[in-house]
Formats: C-alpha cells, structure tokens, sequence
C-alpha cells in the first residue's frame, strides 16, 4: 500500500493484522521529515520483538546475497531483526532489483526491512521493483512543504507541542528558517521550551524567543526599510555591523525583499492590481501591505535602479567590485525605504 506521511503515525499505531509488514519503502530528501519516520518505524518494530537492528548501505560491491541471508538468519536475540538498506542513488540495479521483488513477496517472518532512498524520479517510482514493496509492503513518499505551505506547517508542528500561534507568527517562523525543516523543528523545541502548554504565541513572543542575539536581526531591517522608516533602519543597520553580524546575510536580506518588489512592480506594470501582483511573487498574505506601501508611487525607472544597486552592492560584498561592504549597504538599504538621501557614514 502506498500512504500519505501524515498516515503513518496512525499504521503503526494499529498495523492492519495486528503485526507490520515485512518491507517499508521511504523515498525522499528532506533528513528530518524521513528520520522521524524511521524512528516511528524502528520503535513500532521494538514493540513487535525486533530488538536487533542491522543497517547496510548498498555501494557498488555490495553483496544482495548478504542482505538475503541476513534477513533468512534467525536473530540469536530477538523475536526479529530489523534491517535497514540505505539506497543513496535510488537505482539498486538489476541484481538488486530482483533482490528486492523477492523479499517484498516473501511470507511474513518477524522482521521488517526498511529501505531508504532519496525522491524517486518517475520512471523510479513505476518500476517494478518499487511496485512489488508498495505490494507487498508499505511506501511513504516524503515531501518537503512549499514557502506557502511551510506556515501551516509550523503552526501544525506547534500544535503537537501544545502550542498556537497567530497566522503572522507562523508566517514570520518560516521566513526565518527559509524552508529548513530541521532548523523550524528546533525552534520550535525551544519554544515549547520557553513557553507553557496551551500559550497562544504572538508575533513579538516569536521574535524574542527566535533571535539570533543580535539587537536588531537581518529581517527587521528589511520590514523597516519596506515601512519607509529609513532613520530607524540606519540605526539597525549599524548596529548589526557592530555587533559583528557577516555583510552577505545582511546583503541577502535586502536583496531577497528588492527582488520581490521589482517582481511586483513588474507585474502591476502589465496592469496586474497591485496587491494580485504582489501576492503572484508568493509574498504572504500578512506582507501585501508592507510591499504594497513600498511600491506606491515607484516608477519603473526606481524599480529598475533599485535592481542595479542590489546588482552592484552583491558585487562589492563578495569582492568582484571595489567599494566598502556596509556603504554599499547602507545605500541599499536607503534606496529599498523609498529615500535614496546623500551618501551617510555608518558609525
């Protein structure tokens, strides 16, 4: 049978017959979301009496002979044995192919073969092999959210650690974490760490519990810019550098938000309404209408030379242009609030 992740967690609380199948497919390439569910899968295998484990990688000598006998041997010490075959290529070729359509077809005996792979490609996934363990067996295909998706995920992952959040916190969260699941689990953790079960989180109790110590942190300078409060920007700006903060995170910050504005401005252009054209770059919800304030009245012209500046202050942070990183910086930062004012020392 082939299940949807979020179905696992129920299969292995009630198998179907009360036991699990013998062979489990997981395909995908996100390491959190796959090594949770060989934990799940390892732990319901411990409760069934496979308390040995055994872990194979298949490189180009590997033997399918041993991953056979292996499985065929009686465990000395447990009811079972579970045994993981780690694929890396997801091609276990002919031999291996073969291998796998046996073990998937053969009765139940106590053990539970798990392989691992990355996404399987198309031709992958209908190959007969792969159809033989879904047969036989169980296939989960994990799959990372999209930058739209991975708000409600967070909100849902908070959930299961007794907490909720407002729709801006989880959407603040994400972009934080840029799509690094591992990296939202963690903070997430820490959250649930700092706050009591049943809080419901608020932007500013996110941004506390999140910071990366500095005072001002690279995605606050980036709203102040786009809100046109230039003055506190200049503040913020100077402080990450004091506070040692690396020019090229900052660089990336701002110029994440220009390419959003040119996108949009780009759109409108082609008499796209405003907030429809920002929403068609993927910008939040909760954001239309700090991108929507940035854009009113910006001519072509503005959004064209604010794309120059991003180009050239990439240029001067990473060395391929002379010029003072944070200058190039601050006047990035200046263009993007709508007030290109005169050249300012940072400092």
């Amino acid at each position: 049978m082939q299940l949807r992740a979020e179905q696992l967690g129920a299969h292995l609380s009630a198998p179907p017959g009360g036991s699990l199948p013998g062979c489990y497919l997981f395909s995908g390439d996100e390491p959190l979301l796959v090594n949770e569910a060989h934990d799940a899968l390892r732990a319901a295998a411990r409760k069934q009496g496979c308390d040995e484990r055994e872990s194979l990688i298949v490189e180009r000598s590997f033997d399918w002979s041993a991953l056979t006998a292996s499985l065929g041997m009686p465990s000395l010490f447990s009811a079972g044995k579970f045994v993981v075959l780690r694929l890396p290529t997801g091609a276990p070729g002919e031999e291996g192919a073969r291998t796998l359509r046996a073990l998937a077809a053969r009765p139940a005996d106590g053990n539970v073969l798990l392989v691992l792979t990355p996404t399987l490609n198309r031709k992958t996934a209908e190959s007969a092999w792969v159809g033989a363990l879904q047969k036989g067996g169980v296939w989960v295909e994990f799959r990372s959210p999209s930058l739209a998706e991975l708000p409600r995920w967070i909100a849902r992952r908070l959930k299961s650690a007794g907490l909720a959040c407002e729709d801006e916190a989880a959407e603040l969260l994400a972009a934080r974490v840029e799509g690094n699941l591992l990296a939202a689990q963690q903070e997430i953790d820490k959250l649930a760490l700092v706050y009591r079960a049943g809080t419901q989180l608020s932007v500013a109790q996110v941004q506390a519990a999140v910071a990366d110590g500095a005072r001002f942190d690279v995605f606050q300078l980036g709203d102040t810019a786009l809100a046109g409060d230039v003055p506190r920007a200049i503040r913020m700006l100077n402080a990450l550098r004091e506070e040692g903060v690396a020019a090229p995170l900052v660089l990336w910050a701002l110029v994440r938000e220009v390419l959003v504005l040119v996108e949009a401005g780009m759109r409108a252009g082609r008499d796209l309404p405003l907030e429809q054209a920002i929403q068609a770059t993927g910008a939040w919800k909760s954001r239309v209408s700090l991108y929507a304030r940035a854009l009113r009245g910006r001519k072509p012209s503005s959004l064209r030379r604010l794309l120059r500046m991003a180009s050239e202050a990439d240029q001067i942070v990473k060395g391929a242009r002379r010029g003072e990183a944070w200058n190039a910086l601050l006047e990035l930062t200046l263009a993007l609030g709508g007030e290109p004012l005169p050249a300012a020392e940072l400092g």
